[in-house]
């Protein structure tokens, strides 16, 4: 097999430039939480990454398991394939794709787990794509294109950033156009990346047959308020404008978006189940240390109450003629523990039987409220 010359694939105009607001963003914010729980956040951490094991594991596991390895003995034709298109992106490293049947799911996606990443094609797009195998290049390509531009790998760190609102939805967006750049430069033949997007648009029996400038002719119905407002809060570019694009259709004429759009769609926050999930774990964190924030306040509290009595005891003026003891008057009353006051009574202080256990101001003037109140309480009826 001869080896491909790397190309130099472009990103889509806007995505570095969101990832460079997101990064910012995102930094601002893990700092600013790390400074208000006080380093705490970093208990989440492991118990982030635990949940992110397991659960990415699960799905690696499945994917070996049931899934076909496409390799020199299982799919020839799509491995070269694979191998032809990682060259075309400039990967170090070829990813293990595989097919998979994922109950008619139509569609193909990448992932990483620890150091491996992976391309999954799920089987209906392999079979649509028999008659035109060029077209499947499309969907390795663009796969291939999130993990060469490190788009799994930024996910948890811009999480801050990807949930807010227009922010988010862009920055996405960007990528999804990126990746498409990539899946044109991985076909032989431009008129491929259209029909595999065709296909997602209609299915794997009529995308072949469908009319391109007719649905080309579709973008132009993407300029009113409800479709800018549904694409400005969604993840994905409408598939006319993606058909639009691969096409090197010239981007001025595709419609803008509706002003107004804007002004709702900044109320919508973007949210993942990544998302969710470590939202969650933060919740329960400041949960939990809001309600042993007490306990801990106490614990400090008596810690330097005992060192500041081991220290008095150990001073050069205790039991010298520097130390002056307290001097209680009789029949006066100190508070003891928080709540408990005792009086006076006489003799040495440091016995128990000098002191007498009375109730707190706050009991002696409620007893006398109720006195009062029984005192000019109105006579029993049959008292004369």
């Amino acid at each position: 097999m001869k080896m491909e010359k790397a190309l130099n694939i472009p990103p889509y105009v806007h995505e570095q430039t969101l990832f460079y607001i997101g990064a910012i963003i995102s930094t601002l914010a893990w700092l600013g939480l790390i400074y208000f729980t006080h380093g705490g956040i970093a208990a989440v951490v492991p118990v982030a990454f635990i949940i992110y094991l397991f659960a990415q594991s699960s799905f690696v596991s499945y994917l070996k398991g049931s899934g076909a390895l496409v390799s020199t003995q299982q799919f020839p034709e799509i491995h070269k394939a694979v191998i032809s298109c990682a060259q075309k992106v400039g990967m170090k490293e070829t990813p293990n794709v595989y097919i998979l049947h994922l109950d008619g799911m139509f569609n193909a996606f990448a992932l990483r787990f620890l150091h491996k990443q992976y391309v999954v094609l799920l089987s209906d797009i392999v079979d649509a794509m028999d008659d035109n195998p060029d077209a499947l290049n499309f969907y390795i390509g663009h796969e291939m294109g999130h993990l060469h531009r490190n788009h799994t790998l930024w996910d948890v760190f811009l999480l801050p950033s990807s949930i807010l609102p227009l922010l988010g939805a862009a920055y996405s967006r960007s990528c999804e156009s990126t990746c498409d750049i990539y899946g044109a430069a991985c076909c032989e033949k431009p008129e491929s990346a259209r029909l595999g997007l065709a296909a997602l648009a209609v299915g794997g029996k009529k995308y072949s047959k469908m009319n391109t400038e007719a649905y080309l002719d579709q973008v132009k119905e993407t300029k009113g308020f409800w479709m800018s407002f549904h694409e400005l809060v969604g993840n994905y570019p409408w598939l006319t404008k993606r058909f639009a694009r691969v096409g090197k259709m010239d981007e001025n004429t595709i419609p803008r978006r509706h002003p107004l759009a804007y002004v709702f769609a900044i109320f919508v926050p973007k949210l993942s189940i990544t998302s969710l999930i470590v939202i969650y774990l933060v919740f329960v964190f400041v949960s939990i240390s809001s309600t042993l924030k007490p306990i801990y306040a106490a614990l400090e509290n008596n810690t330097a109450n005992q060192e500041y009595y081991d220290d008095y005891q150990s001073s050069e003026d205790y039991g010298s003629t520097n130390y002056q003891p307290m001097e209680y008057v009789v029949d006066e009353e100190y508070e003891g523990a928080p709540g408990y006051f005792y009086k006076y009574l006489g003799g040495n202080p440091d016995d128990e039987s000098s002191w007498e256990l009375v109730p707190s101001r706050e009991e002696t003037l409620e007893r006398n409220v109720q006195d009062g109140e029984e005192f000019f309480s109105e006579p029993d009826e049959h008292q004369h």
